[in-house]
């Protein structure tokens, strides 16, 4: 087993890349579906959602959701190393590392009842998480209320047992993949889910 984050990331990352454009939409519509039917979303008022690049996958359709239903949406911002307010028919332009963000200096931080979903290079049960390596989502994340509930966007591939995670690492409470909903085992994770 490897152990070195670097060598899991890009292999894990090659492994993404040769997911067909099928493979992803069909894995999008299943998360999504996950999703909606998954309580704390429902619960949300704010979501933070994602761009999806390098066959990530696509949560747009979950975004429109939460447009129609009256929340609030996020994204990333590598610029104010935030999270900011986007609205359906507003313009994205091209940030650091390609993804695209809003045209907005405006950060945003999400409260309670809130819902990040992040997206995943590598996960495990216990809700250690590898992203692209820039550390954007450990220092955001860092900051954010506890009481936000912090969701994993991944395939069920990119499951790695025994994920090595350092102290800086903010780890999710579930992780959703196009087969399942975990509920993470670290015990941050543990109280989150039973609501203590």
């Amino acid at each position: 087993m490897i152990s070195d984050k670097g060598a899991i990331r890009r292999d894990l990352r090659a492994g993404r890349h040769r997911v067909s454009a099928a493979e992803v939409a069909t894995a999008a519509a299943a998360v999504a579906e996950r999703l909606f039917a998954f309580s704390p979303y429902l619960r949300a008022r704010t979501l933070v959602a994602y761009v999806a690049t390098e066959h990530e996958i696509p949560v747009d359709e979950i975004v429109a959701d939460a447009w129609r239903s009256g929340r609030a949406v996020l994204l990333p911002h590598q610029g104010i190393r935030g999270f900011a307010p986007w609205r359906q028919g507003e313009s994205l332009a091209e940030g650091p590392w390609g993804i695209f963000e809003p045209c907005t200096e405006r950060c945003v931080w999400p409260t309670p009842p809130a819902l990040v979903l992040v997206p995943l290079v590598a996960w495990d049960s216990t809700g250690t998480r590898l992203g692209r390596g820039a550390g954007f989502y450990d220092r955001a994340l860092a900051t954010v209320d506890p009481g936000v509930t912090r969701v994993g966007v991944a395939y069920e591939f990119q499951e790695y047992r025994g994920l090595p995670r350092d102290t800086w690492d903010v780890p999710v409470h579930y992780v959703i993949t196009e087969r399942r909903v975990v509920t993470c085992t670290a015990p941050e994770a543990v109280r989150l889910a039973a609501g203590v």
